[in-house]
């Protein structure tokens, strides 16, 4: 698969985003600072790194979440129109058919559409992906390709298949439309039935991995290749900056078909869908020492015994060095979380250091620490999150806000709350009631 590049992604009523909200690696071509920090793809220039900061509860891990979103529903799409009860109650499936979280805390948006906004740029040409969702249903959804001029590939204007035009590349699935149900993107469905461009696309969208340090424990890659004995001999090397005593990494795995279920409709030519669990053990050895002399070693039960820290370094690093050997989006939601300060910087480190990343990865991270800006970063890096009285969060470029300078000290500015994104407001706040349930509790008294 081509290098993927996410250019530009964008929501409207999905979870804390009531209004439309925009996001772009782009760089804002009148800022020269930092150029070291980019890469070019034909005229343009893209951020290798992006930052998203902002208050506890300002959309930061619902902004992961739109991607995640969009590639549910393209994983849902071929499932939604079987009548199969035991293969969607299997828990790979679990949450798939789950409607849209739409904002909550207005109710003139209960019947707005959700809309999502994805564009990408494979071998140089530029593919917008949007579409809409209304009560489980697809209202509206386009794919265009822009290369020199722009080209429509798929147009619906309504949840009727009857109502989706097809050209271009997509042209051959004009005759095989009619599998697509109300509630079913037509873009998955072609890729499901092999049209070459829906199946480019939809893999690529798929495969901007999203993975969230939050997780009390990070789900690990099932891909044998990820840990190999150079990739694990890689990890091991890092992990040790976190635990010295780490000697060893022992990847076990064991996989089972669960269910097979053939796709009842001869439309789909005979089309069947394999759900298979893969089971990844983990074991680690570590020195065991006497007197300060290492003597011997000792197995560890990775998951049972392993600090928790260890064991999200190790299960986010798999993904980490996939991107960075073959290209890609890596989105990770607190890119700090249950990690040393210095070690999630050598992470970002390693995307923007060209020998490290020589085929242009991206990394997008939320994170609360604005210590992580430490060094040299450009304004059109840095977006923050912020929510208002009503519920309803925003995002905004660093760029956007007026400063004195070109250089800013970003650090500085985000401790000082100077963007938005100081949790000494709340405690300020606090304070205050505080204070006030004090003076009435001392006239009560008296």
């Amino acid at each position: 698969m081509d290098n993927t590049i996410l250019k530009y992604l964008s929501v409207e009523n999905f979870a804390s985003f009531a209004d439309k909200i925009e996001f772009t690696t782009e760089i804002d071509s009148g800022k020269k600072e930092f150029i070291e920090s980019v890469f070019s793809c034909g005229d343009n220039q893209f951020n290798k790194v992006s930052f998203l900061y902002g208050a506890n509860g300002s959309g930061k891990t619902f902004f992961c979440k739109i991607i995640r979103e969009i590639q549910r529903l393209l994983e849902w799409s071929p499932l939604c129109g079987m009548n199969n009860s035991e293969l969607l109650s299997l828990p790979q499936l679990k949450g798939m058919d789950d409607p849209i979280t739409t904002f909550a805390f207005d109710m003139s948006y209960e019947e707005k559409p959700t809309r999502f906004v994805v564009e990408i740029i494979l071998d140089g040409i530029t593919y917008h992906y949007e579409f809409a969702v209304s009560n489980r249903k697809i209202e509206y959804e386009l794919l265009t390709k822009k290369y020199r001029r722009t080209e429509k590939l798929i147009e619906r204007t309504s949840p009727s298949y009857k109502d989706i035009i097809l050209k271009s590349d997509l042209k051959d699935f004009e005759n095989t439309k009619q599998v697509v149900k109300e509630e079913a993107l037509c873009l998955p469905i072609a890729a499901l039935l092999n049209n070459k461009m829906a199946l480019k696309i939809n893999a690529a969208i798929k495969g901007i991995c999203v993975v969230s340090m939050t997780a009390a424990r990070l789900k690990p890659t099932n891909s044998k290749e990820a840990f190999s004995d150079e990739r694990l001999a890689q990890y091991i090397n890092i992990l040790q900056k976190a635990d010295p005593t780490l000697r060893d990494i022992k990847v076990s795995f064991e996989e089972e078909e669960i269910a097979h279920q053939k796709i009842d409709s001869d439309d789909f030519e005979n089309r069947e869908i394999i759900a298979k669990k893969m089971t990844v053990g983990v074991d680690t050895v570590h020195a065991v020492f006497k007197d300060g002399k290492e003597t011997t070693s000792t197995p560890i039960t990775f998951f049972a015994d392993e600090s928790l820290g260890t064991v999200k370094l190790f299960t986010a690093l798999p993904y980490l060095f996939d991107i960075l050997e073959s290209g890609g989006v890596l989105v990770i939601d607190e890119i700090e979380n249950g990690l040393h300060l210095s070690l999630a910087k050598e992470i970002v480190e390693l995307f923007m250091n060209e020998s490290t990343n020589p085929n242009h990865a991206q990394l997008i991270c939320t994170s609360h620490q604005p210590l992580l800006l430490g060094g040299a970063f450009r304004r059109d890096q840095v977006w923050i999150a912020s929510k208002n009285d009503l519920g309803k969060s925003s995002l905004h470029r660093l760029s956007d806000y007026k400063t004195s300078r070109a250089k800013v000290n970003l650090t500085n500015k985000i401790l000082e709350g100077a963007f938005g994104c100081n949790p000494n407001i709340f405690f300020k706040s606090l304070l205050a009631g505080l204070s006030a349930s004090n003076d009435i509790s001392n006239v009560a008294v008296q």
